[in-house]
């Protein structure tokens, strides 16, 4: 890929990639509109936003021999992947040290470092590694609603978040490689996040013609969020003259703490309306263990494998109001829930080759058994599932780098442990959003149809999601307050089309181009009514590279149009940037800077459909628009890429 030489790590990679975006938060989404599981080596490296930024943005594209989007994953899979990034790095194992080190430094409001130091010494028998990341500095984010309430009076909320960061990241490894093809590896990791957030919020009651101010409510909420991530595990590969053996293990710990300060007063009488405290802890234990093993018969190949996964999970959360002789619990919104689950899966394909064709056959089944505990409320909910999983895919060779193929796939989704957790979360002090325990897993039946010649990809996808997790708005018209609560839906339908293809105007002119068309329906019973709104849009994206010795420039762009639910319609967004990379001392040093969002038009705007039930408008802007400087400095007497720590599926979910 070409803009492989304009980008000064992996995350840039990734923003350019056809099919793939990356929202301003970090989250990503496949072209069939799924959140995708990053694989290294093709194993599992499952990370929540922050850390996959950090991670993504300490490798370097020198690093990486190539790129696989996989849309449609197979029964191989486990059935929460409902995509993949398959990066495969290079494999030069040379004898000795190699390092890299990456800075990254971006100015807007705000400014924000990020630096990363990976080693790697390889030995005959042994491969050592160690990496170490660190992120300094502050980020921010702004939230602006409109609302006319029941009484026809206009509320304008205003808030702003300002969050300080010192981040810590370790891994070390050793690789034990006692003879050719085969490996065993021990590693250890840890990340720590410690967090300073500054939120003031003004929510401003006009009448209803916007201009004449009513009542001004401030809130300033401090909080002091930290995570303490630690992990260990120890995997072996074997590879035989006509099979392969792969066993991971692994055990993680993932620890939450906040406190906050939050403080309502009326600006126009200078009285304090209400004053609150929090304390919040939340601990996961993850242990997991998988094996897969794979063998040649004849021309083809029979995949087996199977995974155990144990989760364990407390929370606690305690309000403490300001009254009458201090603060006093809130017995009303403090709970304690816990929530343990237990996953056992396993698979069997086989992948054969008839002339032209080749196919895959492969089922996957999935035992879930998990209880869930709200300690104060004495809720006790218990699931008891057991899902088979598909997948089936026909390629026929139609010359060389020309086919079409047709795939079938069965995913499931399992709510997300926040998702589960009945806590009160504020965001303002009229909105908050809470978990549901009863929430009950999705399953996705998925169709493509992908057809490719050379450089060109098209593809067509669709299917049906049945019971969808969604968040859906409830206001209560006295208090004014809008609360979002978490349920399933009957089902949802999709379908999109996507193509891609690079084009080379000059010697010094290349370019990628690709577009997608949606389409989504979902049954959404709403209030009494049932809402079945199709919502049709597309997007565009382009990448140019202009190498014009000694630098290259690259400017890039991306549009969406205007889509949204059954419930919500979202405004057309779009993004421009332009860097400038140069080499230096051998391409040992590459400098770029770049400015992102030249315009300032990544604010992402949502407008609830049905204003006589909640007339509101709002938008979310995470500081698109900055000033980057990045540094990748290559050093060392060996060319070895090592091969990166694989993650748990069950931490993605844990930290989303």
């Amino acid at each position: 890929m070409f803009f492989f030489k304009s980008a000064s790590s992996l995350m840039e990679v990734f923003r350019k990639l056809p099919g793939l975006q990356v929202n301003p938060d970090g989250t990503m989404l496949l072209g069939s509109r799924t959140s995708p599981t990053l694989f290294v080596d093709g194993k599992p490296l499952n990370m929540n936003s922050d850390e996959l930024q950090v991670y993504l943005s300490s490798l370097s594209p020198d690093m990486v021999q190539s790129i696989e989007l996989i849309n449609l994953p197979s029964s191989k899979y486990d059935g929460q992947y409902q995509g993949i990034i398959d990066v495969r790095l290079k494999r030069n194992q040379l004898l000795g040290l190699r390092g890299t080190y990456n800075l990254r430094f971006q100015q807007n409001e705000n400014s924000f470092l990020d630096n990363s130091l990976s080693l790697n010494y390889k030995t005959p028998k042994f491969l050592y590694g160690l990496n170490l990341g660190h992120t300094a500095g502050s980020t921010y984010y702004r939230f602006h609603a409109l609302q006319f309430l029941a009484n026809t009076n206009a509320m304008n909320t205003e808030t702003k978040t300002i969050t300080e960061n010192q981040n810590y990241n370790i891994q070390t490894r050793a690789v034990f490689e006692p003879k050719k093809g085969q490996s065993l590896e021990a590693y250890l990791r840890t990340y720590q996040i410690t967090r300073k957030g500054i939120t003031g919020n003004d929510l401003t009651t006009r009448d209803n013609t916007n201009t004449n101010t009513i009542a001004i409510l401030k809130s300033n909420n401090n909080s002091n969020p930290k995570q303490h991530n630690y992990a260990g595990g120890i995997n072996y590969d074997a590879q035989f003259r006509t099979g392969e053996l792969h066993i991971i293990t692994a055990i993680a710990e993932i620890d939450n703490l906040q406190n906050e300060n939050i403080r309502n007063t009326d600006q126009l009488s200078g009285t304090l309306v209400n004053h609150w405290k929090t304390h919040s802890r939340n601990n996961i234990l993850i242990r997991t263990a998988q094996a897969d093993y794979t063998q040649k018969i004849g021309t083809g190949k029979l995949e087996l494998g199977g995974k155990f996964a144990n989760t364990t999970t407390t929370n606690n959360l305690r309000y403490d109001t300001l009254g009458t002789g201090g603060f006093n619990p809130d017995p009303t919104r403090s709970n304690r829930f816990s929530y343990l689950e237990n996953i056992t899966a396993g698979y069997l394909s086989y992948l054969g080759t008839i002339g032209k064709f080749n196919y895959s056959l492969s089922l996957r089944s999935e035992h879930t058994r998990s209880i869930a505990n709200s300690e104060t409320a004495a809720n006790r909910t218990e699931r008891d599932y057991f899902k088979w999983l598909p997948s089936t895919r026909l390629t026929y060779q139609i010359a060389n780098n020309h086919q079409i193929s047709l795939s079938y796939s069965r995913r499931l989704t399992r709510p997300t442990f926040n998702a589960l957790n009945p806590f009160r979360f504020y965001f303002s002090p009229r909105n908050y959003w809470i978990g549901n325990p009863y929430l009950q897993p999705s399953t996705t039946n998925l169709f493509a149809l992908s057809y490719s010649k050379g450089a060109l990809n098209i593809s067509l996808n669709g299917g049906r999601e049945n019971e969808p997790m969604v968040r859906y708005p409830e206001y209560d018209p006295i208090t004014n307050i809008l609360a979002f609560m978490g349920t399933n839906l009957p089902y949802r339908d999709f379908a999109n089309i996507l193509a891609n293809a690079p084009l080379t105007i000059s010697k010094w002119w290349t370019m990628n181009n690709s577009i997608g068309l949606y389409y989504n329906r979902e049954l959404m019973p709403y209030l009494g009514q049932t809402y079945q709104i199709p919502v049709y849009n597309y997007t565009i994206s382009s990448s140019q590279m202009l190498t014009l010795k000694p630098m290259l420039v690259d400017l890039s762009y991306n549009y969406e149009s205007k889509s949204g639910n059954s419930l919500y319609i979202y405004a057309p967004v779009s993004t421009l940037d332009i860097a400038v990379q140069k080499s230096w001392h051998k391409n040992r040093i590459s400098t770029k800077l770049a400015i992102q969002d030249i315009f300032d038009e990544g604010e992402r705007r949502i407008i609830f459909r049905e204003k006589n039930i909640i007339d509101n408008d709002f938008t979310h802007y995470n500081g698109t628009n900055k000033l980057v400087f990045s540094l990748t400095y290559n050093f060392g007497s060996s060319n070895y890429s090592a091969r990166e720590k694989q993650k748990i599926e069950e931490e993605t979910r844990a930290n989303r």
